[in-house]
């Protein structure tokens, strides 16, 4: 099979977009092979769809059916760099509206060209669904941070000393939460003295963990734990393997009432590819 793709990078959470149409029963299986290292080596994969919504532009659907802030922000990018004309701007940006798998909001994104094939990108997010303390015990260490659960992924925010990111911890704290009721589960370790966030992130339909360079949802999930803690509004650039994200929240009457996602993506690379 000969399909036609783009491959993107927000953040070093390297995405890989399939143009051609494909019936989503097969999305696990060839976003599986995609992302392996014989072939285009990627984090996660996303395919491209017509928009079911009134006033979305077009839809994205990831591989395991879950939202992901970064390849929104980088579907956003793309969908400028092919054609700006169809979009309105605003103080120098485009105004991009899309539908992303994981979320029933249409989703408003604001691209501003930095570079050939570069951009910033900052997005609105969904709200979570619910942001609860945490803690779970693992090979005699205990852990404790925030669980925040959005459309289609949860993440366990662990605020840590030295300890590294484990597969294994992940796995644990996924299996306790069986039968899991998101399409992916991530582990966030942030260490506070750094300002440093790992992300790690479980994906159900394809049953991958990946190591990522960066988590927009993750970084979302932080910033909504550091807003609750503070109780105030925040506006954090977060460092992580892959670079820098910026988080800002709105709290007002003792709620978050909006969060957006900002950070540069580029277009790396684009052909077709054989599986």
């Amino acid at each position: 099979m000969k399909l036609n793709f783009i491959k993107a990078n927000p953040t070093e959470n390297m995405t890989i977009f399939i143009s051609d149409s494909l019936p989503r029963s097969i999305y696990s299986e060839v976003a599986n092979k995609l992302m392996n290292y014989n072939s285009l080596c990627g984090e996660q994969v996303g395919f491209i769809e017509k928009p079911t919504t009134p006033g979305s532009y077009a839809r994205l659907h990831m591989m395991g059916g879950e939202f992901c802030g970064n390849a929104s922000r980088a579907f956003a990018a793309l969908l400028v760099q092919k054609d700006p004309t169809g979009f309105q701007r605003q103080e120098g940006a485009y105004l991009v509206p899309i539908e992303v798998s994981g979320s029933e909001d249409v989703l408003w994104a604001q691209v501003r060209e930095v570079a050939d094939h570069l951009f910033d990108v900052k997005i609105k997010l969904p709200l979570f669904l619910s942001a609860t303390p945490f803690e779970t015990h693992y090979n005699g260490v205990h852990y404790d941070g925030f669980l925040v659960e959005f459309e289609g992924i949860a993440h366990a925010v662990l605020f840590t000393g030295n300890e590294l990111p484990d597969e294994g911890l992940l796995r644990h704290i996924v299996k306790d939460r069986e039968p899991l009721s998101s399409s992916a589960f991530g582990v966030m370790f942030y260490k506070e003295i750094d300002n440093f966030m790992t992300p790690l992130v479980y994906v159900k339909d394809t049953d991958s963990v990946v190591l990522e360079r960066s988590c927009g949802t993750g970084t979302a999930a932080l910033g909504v734990a550091m807003s609750l803690m503070a109780k105030s509004s925040i506006n954090r650039v977060i460092a992580q393997p892959g670079g820098n994200l910026e988080i800002l929240t709105d709290f007002r009457d003792g709620v978050i009432s909006e969060i957006h996602l900002r950070g540069e993506v580029s277009l790396v690379a684009e052909g077709q590819v054989q599986i």
